[in-house]
C-alpha cells in the first residue's frame, strides 16, 4: 500500500455493524473551478437582430429614396 491509500484509509470511518455486510463511506473533498461566463444572447439570436438591423435600413432607404423622387417629379410638373 502506498502512503496515499494509508491516509485516504486513516481519514475513512469505517460502519462495523453487528450483522450483515461491512462497508465504508468514501468522502471526496469539494474541488472548486474557475466560473465560466456564459453569454446572454445565443449566436443564433445575434445573427437575427443583425439580419432584422440590415432589414431596417434597407426599408428606410427605400423609403427615403421614393419620397426623394416623388418630389423631384413634382417639380417637374
Amino acid at each position: 500500500m502506498s502512503s496515499e491509500e494509508i491516509d485516504i484509509l486513516g481519514k475513512i470511518d469505517l460502519i462495523e455493524p453487528t450483522t450483515g455486510k461491512l462497508f465504508f463511506e468514501h468522502k471526496t473533498e469539494l474541488i472548486f473551478c474557475k466560473p465560466h461566463l456564459i453569454p446572454l444572447k445565443t449566436e443564433a439570436l445575434e445573427r437575427l437582430e443583425e439580419m432584422q438591423r440590415q432589414a431596417s435600413r434597407q426599408l428606410q432607404e427605400k423609403r427615403l429614396k421614393t419620397a426623394t423622387d416623388v418630389k423631384n417629379s413634382r417639380k417637374a410638373v
